[in-house]
Protein backbone atom coordinates (compact mmCIF):
# COMPACT_ATOMS: atom_id res chain seq x y z
CA UNK A 1 0.00 0.00 0.00
CA UNK A 2 1.40 3.40 -0.97
CA UNK A 3 0.85 6.48 1.13
CA UNK A 4 -1.01 9.50 -0.22
CA UNK A 5 1.75 11.71 -1.72
CA UNK A 6 0.15 14.91 -0.39
CA UNK A 7 0.01 13.47 3.13
CA UNK A 8 3.56 12.22 2.81
CA UNK A 9 4.92 15.63 1.75
CA UNK A 10 3.05 17.52 4.46
CA UNK A 11 3.94 14.95 7.13
CA UNK A 12 7.58 15.70 6.45
CA UNK A 13 7.15 19.32 7.57
CA UNK A 14 4.12 19.28 9.88
CA UNK A 15 4.54 15.85 11.41
CA UNK A 16 2.33 12.78 11.07
CA UNK A 17 -0.21 13.99 13.64
CA UNK A 18 -0.72 17.52 12.28
CA UNK A 19 -0.59 16.85 8.52
CA UNK A 20 -3.99 15.08 8.30
CA UNK A 21 -5.60 17.87 10.35
CA UNK A 22 -4.10 20.50 8.05
CA UNK A 23 -5.25 18.62 4.93
CA UNK A 24 -8.79 18.24 6.30
CA UNK A 25 -9.04 21.91 7.27
CA UNK A 26 -7.66 23.10 3.94
CA UNK A 27 -9.96 20.80 1.96
CA UNK A 28 -12.93 22.02 3.98
CA UNK A 29 -12.03 25.65 3.29
CA UNK A 30 -11.81 24.86 -0.44
CA UNK A 31 -15.08 22.92 -0.48
CA UNK A 32 -13.33 19.66 -1.34
CA UNK A 33 -14.40 16.26 -0.03
CA UNK A 34 -10.86 14.95 -0.33
CA UNK A 35 -7.85 14.74 -2.61
CA UNK A 36 -8.88 11.66 -4.58
CA UNK A 37 -8.45 13.09 -8.07
CA UNK A 38 -5.83 15.20 -9.83
CA UNK A 39 -8.05 18.28 -10.17
CA UNK A 40 -8.74 18.37 -6.43
CA UNK A 41 -5.01 18.03 -5.76
CA UNK A 42 -4.42 20.92 -8.19
CA UNK A 43 -6.81 23.18 -6.25
CA UNK A 44 -5.20 22.12 -2.97
CA UNK A 45 -1.73 22.82 -4.40
CA UNK A 46 -2.76 26.30 -5.53
CA UNK A 47 -3.99 27.05 -2.00
CA UNK A 48 -0.61 25.98 -0.61
CA UNK A 49 1.25 28.09 -3.17
CA UNK A 50 -0.70 31.15 -2.03
CA UNK A 51 0.56 30.63 1.55
CA UNK A 52 4.15 31.14 0.41
CA UNK A 53 7.36 29.86 1.95
CA UNK A 54 7.76 26.14 2.45
CA UNK A 55 4.05 25.58 1.74
CA UNK A 56 4.57 27.20 -1.66
CA UNK A 57 7.42 24.82 -2.48
CA UNK A 58 5.35 21.79 -1.49
CA UNK A 59 2.35 23.17 -3.35
CA UNK A 60 4.39 23.48 -6.53
CA UNK A 61 5.53 19.85 -6.24
CA UNK A 62 1.93 18.69 -5.72
CA UNK A 63 0.81 20.85 -8.64
CA UNK A 64 3.34 19.26 -11.00
CA UNK A 65 2.21 15.78 -9.97
CA UNK A 66 -1.43 16.77 -10.49
CA UNK A 67 -0.68 18.09 -13.98
CA UNK A 68 1.17 14.89 -14.85
CA UNK A 69 -1.96 12.97 -13.82
CA UNK A 70 -4.28 15.07 -16.00
CA UNK A 71 -5.25 18.11 -13.92
CA UNK A 72 -5.71 21.46 -15.60
CA UNK A 73 -4.93 24.94 -14.33
CA UNK A 74 -7.93 26.38 -12.44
Amino acid sequence: MTQNPVLQKLSNILGPAEAPKFITATCRSLGLDGLDNPQDRMLFACALIERGGLFEAIGRAIKIQAILHGAREP
